[in-house]
């Protein structure tokens, strides 16, 4: 089984960084101290600087813009609203891996000695002025390193017992697929919601019951060289994408077989069931039923820990003074030993999904 700890685990991140400022304080300081041992700003700083690169990537790569951090919502900035979500991510980390203990985990020799040269290799991949604003040292990489791969291994072994066995009956999905007229009306040149008139309402319904008309097979070639189509969607008991109302006509159906033009407030619809056990779907659900207990065994765990008085210690003044950096570039590669570099996309998860390195278990 390989685990990994995507860029920032044992693999070299390359940070650079410009318009760089200080932090007014030593990355030696103690940002928190978790059951009384001290955690440094310099670790929670590499931590916080990476996520940030990791937002505004996203944010560069799927929304096609930059992240102005300044912009204020209900009285915080940006910056301040994402500082709270990475502190969260790195309190967790930081309980957990302390735990590590207690599941018999712990850092072997030869996967010291890859975190050693992962660090090495990240400062020798900065300069100067990149290490100081960045909190970049050996020190604080390597501190992080183990983090992340204690954080890891615990997680893993907190949730072994969870009983992955799931049954057919319990994860069963239907497979449909449907023509969704909308109601919602059209938009002027102003960008004003016009609402439907009753008679086109009216041709709306004629055209979804020309599809009741087509039949099972001919549901496809009714929609064509129309502004509509027909969508694909699996479902169970529990799904609630669409209107309670089509599902309810669906569950009536035998494969192949269609309903009849379904009314809602938003949309008429027409309904055709392709397979009463979709095999694929089903599979799909029974791993998200294991990832749901998993999740709900290792927030059980968690909870009880975070509770406890001394398991997280924040030191305020210190990490205000961990303030995000203008113009960050985050480039990455991934090692299979750390002296083997191949290069590699940065990742885009946030830091709680920030799994996998590639390190042999």
């Amino acid at each position: 089984m390989k685990k990994s700890i995507r860029a920032l685990g044992i693999t070299t991140g390359i940070i650079a960084a410009l318009a760089l400022g200080g932090c007014g304080t030593a990355d030696t300081d103690a940002v928190a101290t978790v059951y009384g041992t001290e955690v440094t700003v310099g670790e929670a700083g590499l931590y916080t600087i990476y996520q940030q690169a990791q937002y505004e990537q996203f944010y560069s790569t799927y929304l096609g813009t930059t992240v102005d951090w300044s912009q204020e919502y209900d009285g915080k900035t940006m910056e301040d609203e994402t500082k709270e979500s990475i502190l969260e991510q790195f309190k967790k980390m930081q309980i957990v891996a302390a735990h590590a203990a207690d599941y018999n985990v712990s850092i072997s020799e030869e996967e010291e000695a890859k975190i050693k040269e992962a660090a090495k290799k990240l400062v020798e991949a900065n300069d100067e002025k990149a290490l100081k604003a960045l909190h970049i040292s050996e020190e604080s990489a390597t501190a992080l390193f183990k983090s992340y791969y204690l954080y890891n291994k615990t997680s893993d072994a907190m949730v072994v017992d969870v009983d992955t066995n799931v049954s057919d009956e319990e994860a069963a999905q239907k497979k449909m697929s449907y023509v969704e007229f909308s109601l919602s009306g059209t938009t002027d040149e102003d960008g004003n919601t016009v609402e439907l008139t009753d008679d086109e309402k009216a041709d709306i319904k004629a055209l979804a019951e020309s599809v009741v008309s087509a039949g099972a097979e001919g549901m496809e070639s009714a929609v064509e060289n129309t502004d509509y189509t027909v969508t694909e969607a699996t479902f169970d008991e529990e799904s609630d994408t669409l209107d309670s109302a089509v599902y309810e006509a669906a569950n009536q159906l035998k494969a192949g077989e269609m309903s009849s033009v379904i009314e809602t407030e938003t949309a008429y619809y027409v309904v055709r069931l392709d397979s009463e056990f979709d095999k694929e779907a089903t599979e799909s659900k029974k791993e998200e039923i294991v990832s749901e207990r998993k999740t709900e065994a290792f927030d059980k765990i968690y909870e009880g820990w975070e509770a406890e008085e001394d398991a997280f210690v924040l030191n305020e003044k210190a990490w205000a003074s961990i303030r995000f950096k203008d113009n960050i570039t985050l480039k990455t590669t991934e090692t299979e030993e750390a002296a083997e570099e191949v290069t590699a996309e940065a990742p885009t998860e946030t830091a709680d999904d920030e799994a996998e390195e590639t390190t042999e278990e």
